[in-house]
Formats: structure tokens, sequence, C-alpha cells
């Protein structure tokens, strides 16, 4: 088993070689390992981002990417060397160059991180494409639910009641079916859909997610059928709740979302991690119910002064607007 913990879940052997196999994006795997790299084509993730700010397309040739978009962390662990980092950026840029790519983007590193990785080898510019979010089980007044106001408790201890008494159960599956996959990813497509995304996921790409040592599947089961889960990962003490969707039809009877966090960040579970990451998107939700913000820095190192010249106001607006879009500060790092 891959038991790496130098780094996040994304920087294990065995995430690497998954998202290497993946069928979402169209990229060509330039690195697989350490960190991995990639000669990104087209990303529905990132389209995604350029449909909610209205900008259009970022990008006129492909990009070179140290991370995945679909990895909430970058390579975090290299940020504390400065000889590591100046020669992956290096590498990459080379790369870049090579292929006539626009530049090298640093995906998805935490503030602190980004930081550091900028202080070894300072980038063209740094922008936040996103925020991510989590939980320390048991911190706070109430064991589940934190530090939420009394209102905000009643309500959710109150939903998570009602969908008990339903029957709604919650199924924790390290080998799960590809129907059950397949409900999961529907859900979570669909969900993309209706906020005028692309579709993000298939099944391929899940079930080698899956296939990792880390993988596992938490679905709400009512009346016989699946109505939300979670694709997560287990790593180095922390859940990871990487993709996630319900079925909204049954929000009112089940709560699947609120059911299944609340069983999850329950003491009386026999898992019990020291983190719950929740991940991106659905922002408001995520802050309603407790989980903490983390801002995602991405640092762009073009490889041309055409590729800045033409890249970097594009950045900047997609910076800008994401921000305002996700009701945070339009501030650069």
């Amino acid at each position: 088993m891959d038991t790496d913990s130098r780094g996040s879940v994304y920087d294990t052997r065995a995430w690497t070689s998954a998202w290497a196999a993946s069928t979402i994006e169209r990229q060509e795997v330039l690195r697989e390992h350490d960190p991995p790299t990639y000669l990104l084509e087209y990303s529905p993730f990132w389209h995604g981002y350029e449909i909610d700010t209205g900008i259009g397309p970022t990008w006129k040739r492909p990009l070179v990417t140290i991370g995945s978009v679909y990895s909430v962390f970058g390579p975090e662990y290299l940020a504390a060397d400065e000889t590591a980092v100046a020669h992956v950026v290096e590498d990459a840029l080379g790369r870049a160059r090579d292929r006539e790519a626009h530049g090298v983007l640093v995906l998805n590193l935490r503030e602190e991180f980004a930081r550091r990785w900028s202080a070894c080898r300072p980038p063209a510019l740094t922008v936040r494409l996103d925020n991510t979010y989590y939980r320390v089980p048991g911190e706070g007044a109430d064991p589940v639910m934190g530090d939420l106001s009394k209102s905000a408790r009643t309500d959710w201890r109150r939903r998570w009641r009602r969908a008990t008494e339903a029957g709604v159960r919650i199924v924790e599956e390290r080998s799960p079916s590809a129907d059950a996959v397949e409900e999961i990813i529907g859900f979570a497509n669909g969900s993309a859909i209706r906020h005028g995304w692309p579709v993000l996921y298939d099944l391929p790409t899940m079930q080698a997610v899956l296939a990792t040592p880390y993988g596992k599947l938490f679905r709400a089961e009512f009346a016989g059928r699946t109505v939300g889960g979670f694709l997560a990962l287990e790593h180095d003490g922390q859940l990871h709740l990487w993709v996630g969707g319900m079925d909204h039809a049954a929000a009112r009877e089940a709560s699947p979302y609120l059911f299944l966090l609340y069983e999850l960040l329950s003491p009386d579970r026999e898992s019990r991690w020291r983190r719950i990451e929740f991940g991106r998107g659905n922002d408001d939700f995520k802050r309603k119910y407790g989980f903490r913000e983390e801002r995602l820095w991405s640092l762009w190192y073009p490889a041309t002064e055409d590729d800045a010249e033409f890249c970097e106001p594009r950045l900047r607006a997609l910076h800008g607007e994401l921000a305002r879009c996700q009701h945070t500060s339009p501030e650069m790092l």
C-alpha cells in the first residue's frame, strides 16, 4: 500500500498514477510523479471557471500545469526546498517552450505554501481560483456541529433526526459497484449542469481514483435507493470529500448532504478523522454549516513575453471575477 505522507493525498503515487489514467481532461502526462506535470489542452473544471466569470477562453494554446486543477491541493511539500522548486519550475518552463505552450501554472497552493514557493522562485503573477473548506471533528461547543449558532444547530439536528426516522442510512463501500459510482457521478454532473458548467466527471476517472488505497464511497440510502453520496479519500488521518452530489428531489424528506455530514462528523463513528476536507464549490452552504475556508493560490510563469502579454490580463480578470462569484476579497497575494 502507498503510505506516502510527505504531503496531501494528491501527492501520493497512487493518486498521480490514477490521474495519469484519467479521461476527463485532454492532457498529456509529461511527468507522472514528483510532482505530476501535464500538458493541458482542455479541462472541464477550468472551463467552468471561465463560464462563471464570463471572460471567455483564457488560453489560445495548451498550458503546462504542475498538479491538476482536479487536485484540491498542489505539491505543497516542495515549498520547503528552494533548489527543488527552482528545478521543477525550470524543467516545466523548458517543456512549455518545447511544446509551444503558454507557460506554467502551479495549481492550488494554500497561502503559507504559495508564499514559500514564491520566495523560492517568484512567479509573474499569483491568482486565487478557489477556496477549500474543512472541519476538525469534535472541535467547538457541539461535538458534531461545532460553534454554529443555536438556531443553526437546532435546524441541522432536526433534519438529521427526521432523515433517520424516515429510514435514511449511511452506506460505506471500499469497492462499490459501477452502478453505485454512476449514481454519484450523475448527481455531481447534474449539479454542474444546473450551474451552467460542463460535465465534470466520468466513470473511468472515478473508478481509477476509487482503485487507489485511499478511495471510498459514502452513500445516503433511502427507501432502497441512493439519494446522495461522496467519493472520498482517506489519507493520513484525514477524510477528503472529493466529489459529491445528491438527488434534489429527496432533499425535503432525506436531507442527504446534512444527514451524511452529521454521520461523518459524529463522535459515535468508529472512524474518527482528525480533519474532514470538504473541498471546493458550494461556498455559501459550507460557510453556513461551519466549515472553515482556506484560499487556494496558483502561480503563473509565462513561457515568453508574448505569453505574459496575452495571458496575464485574462488571469487577473479571472481572479477578480471568481472572487466576486465566491463572495471573497479580490486582493491578490
